[in-house]
């Protein structure tokens, strides 16, 4: 048994170290320059700093799905997938619409090019429908989709 030389813990050495493990791994933490939280000897900046500046608004650096649609990272998106992933498309609509899109809504480019997300090519669709129905429940239907897009110009 030894004492720790810095908080007088008694711990077994595995060899001539005059700290204990928790002291030792205290030595090798420094501060964050971002934050302030500790962070790795060798890095620039923590780990929660290092996974944010990994994400969209801080990187803007885009990857392309196997099915041809650039996605960026962005886990704090409502409806990023389970690995944090956005289509950018979606993300760029929904900057321009100043609210994030809802569960039935899509977009679609106009050109069928699935990489180029510019604003005038992209426009909203609704894939909400009922089919089948009443005229009554078909003008209840109406009169909910204008109070939710209102003009059509205005929605793309």
């Amino acid at each position: 048994m030894n004492v720790c030389k810095r908080c007088k813990r008694k711990y077994v050495a595995s060899s001539r170290h005059k700290l204990c493990p928790r002291c030792r791994s205290q030595l090798d933490k420094r501060p964050c320059g971002i934050c302030g939280g500790l962070k790795q000897r060798k890095s620039k900046v923590c780990q929660k700093c290092h996974f944010l500046s990994k994400q969209y608004p801080y990187s803007q650096k885009r990857h392309k799905s196997k099915d041809g649609y650039l996605y960026v990272y962005y886990k704090a998106h409502p409806y990023a997938d389970r690995t944090g992933r956005i289509l950018e498309h979606r993300l760029i609509f929904e900057q321009k619409l100043g609210r994030y899109l809802l569960p039935f809504e899509s977009i679609h480019h106009k050109n069928n090019i699935r990489i180029d997300n510019r604003i005038e090519n992209l426009e909203l669709w609704s894939k909400v429908q009922p089919s089948g129905a009443r005229v009554k429940d078909l003008v209840e239907w109406a009169k909910e989709i204008l109070k939710l897009y209102g003009d059509v110009s205005s929605a793309g």
